[in-house]
């Protein structure tokens, strides 16, 4: 029956698996409630800094983070961890009350409250810089709320720069930074490619920072999802030969592969980044290929995706709803049929590759 609705297009094929990070964040949760402090801050110590801020991003958001981080500042005041948590405790509060819209929709009070509560977090990151001035996560934070907010605009190629120093081609700092070339969040015209290929040329073969180009090439389909909402047409308006050129580039630089490796690398290397952040790069070099017009490269990445979706990409292209399948609408169905679509789009049958 399962198939035979899918066949008829009722019921998506791609399916929703838990976000990378969920393994370790309960484990260290179920430490932390326990008061293990310091096997907590072992166990996130071993993370690469692209798990690590997610790990964190996560316990924010969660009921009772602002006392926990309390607790766990009070018991383990030397913690390279407990006072970001607090930080992004705050950072997470911000972005509840500021919404996801932008910020000239936003009522006055409201944008001036958001303002406040997200300055809180930035003051207590600027607290942790002045005794740990190598904490790349805390710098990575710092970039993100000077984006959000203005706060510190000048000081934001230091933090950068301070994060390199620490920890080379930091990925969460990098991918921050990158965020506040995109014209939408203040970046001057042409600012976010000139970022993102420095990056391509110089960062290391392997490194998640290259997802940067990915993210590039998304934004731009998504600012023009505005005017076109058929996500196939708008994959025709976006795509071109220099962008698909581009995006391989940065593909083949992510998996450390050259043209004719690059099938065989993708097949030996995804089992093993399951569980990492190169599981979500996965998602947004594969849609990005099908914006940019690299519609071989899309065809493989979305088939080693295997229908399991985790990023939240996909729902910037759900198209509007009839009134009349507002009781079946979700958002998840929503983003399993923008996946399905794609793949049907580029030759695919998501009924095989998701199976």
């Amino acid at each position: 029956m399962r198939r035979f609705l899918q066949t008829l297009r009722l019921l998506p094929c791609a399916t929703m698996r838990p976000h990378f990070i969920t393994p370790q964040l309960d484990r260290v949760r179920a430490q932390l409630r326990a008061g293990q402090y310091a096997a907590a801050d072992m166990q996130m110590a071993a993370l690469l800094p692209e798990s690590l801020e997610p790990l964190i991003e996560a316990l924010a958001r969660e009921r009772g983070a602002a006392a926990l981080a309390d607790r766990w500042a009070q018991a383990a005041p030397h913690s390279r961890h407990a006072e970001v948590l607090a930080a992004h405790v705050h950072i997470w509060e911000a972005w509840v009350l500021r919404g996801e819209g932008y910020v000239r929709d936003i009522p006055p009070l409201r944008r001036k409250k958001f303002a406040e509560v997200m300055l809180r977090g930035q003051q207590r990151l600027l607290k942790i810089i002045e005794n740990d001035p190598g904490n790349a996560l805390a710098l990575a934070g710092l970039i993100h709320c000077s984006i959000v907010i203005g706060a510190g605009e000048e000081s934001r190629l230091r933090w950068l720069n301070q994060a390199m120093d620490a920890s080379p081609f930091h990925c969460p700092a990098l991918i921050r930074f990158a965020q506040g070339t995109l014209e939408r969040w203040g970046g001057e015209d042409n600012e976010r490619y000139s970022f993102a290929n420095w990056i391509v040329e110089n960062a290391p073969a392997g490194s998640c920072a290259h997802v940067v180009v990915a993210d590039t090439l998304f934004d731009d389909a998504f600012m023009a999802s505005g005017e076109v909402e058929d996500i196939r047409l708008l994959a025709r308006c976006t795509g071109n030969a220099e962008d698909a050129e581009w995006l391989r580039r940065a593909l083949l630089k992510w998996l450390d592969a050259t043209p004719d490796t690059l099938r065989q690398r993708v097949h030996d290397v995804m089992p093993a980044y399951d569980e990492s952040f190169h599981s979500l790069c996965l998602e947004r070099f594969a849609l990005a290929a099908y914006f940019a017009g690299a519609r071989e490269e899309a065809r493989l990445l979305l088939t080693a995706l295997r229908g399991r979706l985790q990023a939240g990409e996909w729902e910037n292209f759900i198209a509007p709803t009839p009134l009349w399948w507002y009781p079946f609408a979700s958002r998840t169905r929503g983003m399993r049929r923008v996946h399905d679509a794609v793949c049907r789009d580029l030759g695919l049958d998501p009924r095989a590759i998701c199976a």
